[in-house]
């Protein structure tokens, strides 16, 4: 389920003979400022509006149960964070990219929710991806989800969504390549190297 500032969209897949195949879909549209996405502000401005929507979205999938929740991409800061020496244990990992990008955080890293994967190797160390976004930002999202009946197991920014869709497909590129992620309000660049983000 995408929740964005000009609509609500969602997508049923399943797999079908070791594909993945869209069973289907359903897009609902929102007035202007019921959803503006922000990293710093509120971003669900009209509760009962987006929820009337996210009903009638996932009413046309079958009401799941469990979704993954995709919103755009200024409701996170993203980070590439490089380190000489990646600490053995995964808390202590943990600690050092909350540490690190503190500095960059427009709120209290202690109001954050930070998420974190290994980019690769670079010389000289290893480079993780780190988004942050305000804890109570993303439950805003996931109340208007719940209050359907839906519960959210992941969290996704467009951009990486996007990202992962290429790469699920039967054509991924094999070479850098560069992914322009345009909204009305916002847009996003990416430039990978094969399956890295560099």
């Amino acid at each position: 389920v995408e929740i964005g500032a000009e609509r609500v969209a969602a997508a049923a897949v399943e797999r079908r003979g070791g594909h993945a195949v869209v069973r289907a879909y359903a897009i609902e549209p929102l007035p202007e400022g019921a959803v503006v996405p922000s990293l710093t502000g509120s971003n669900i401005r009209d509760q009962g509006v987006v929820a009337a929507a996210v009903g009638r979205t996932l009413e046309h999938l079958g009401r799941p149960r469990r979704v993954g929740l995709v919103v755009a991409d200024p409701v996170a800061k993203v980070s590439l964070v490089r380190f000489e020496q990646v600490p053995a244990r995964p808390q202590d990992l943990a600690q050092l990219i909350r540490w690190q990008v503190r500095k960059a955080a427009p709120f209290p890293i202690e109001d954050a929710q930070v998420s974190f994967d290994r980019a690769g190797a670079v010389s000289g160390g290893h480079e993780f991806i780190v988004s942050v976004a305000r804890r109570e930002i993303v439950e805003e999202y996931e109340r208007v989800l719940n209050s359907n009946g839906a519960q959210v197991g992941i969290v996704d920014l467009s951009t990486f969504n996007v990202i992962n869709a290429v790469l699920a497909g039967a054509g991924a590129p094999a070479a850098d390549w560069l992914l322009v992620n345009v909204a009305a309000d916002w847009a996003s660049i990416a430039i990978m190297r094969e399956q890295q983000l560099i």
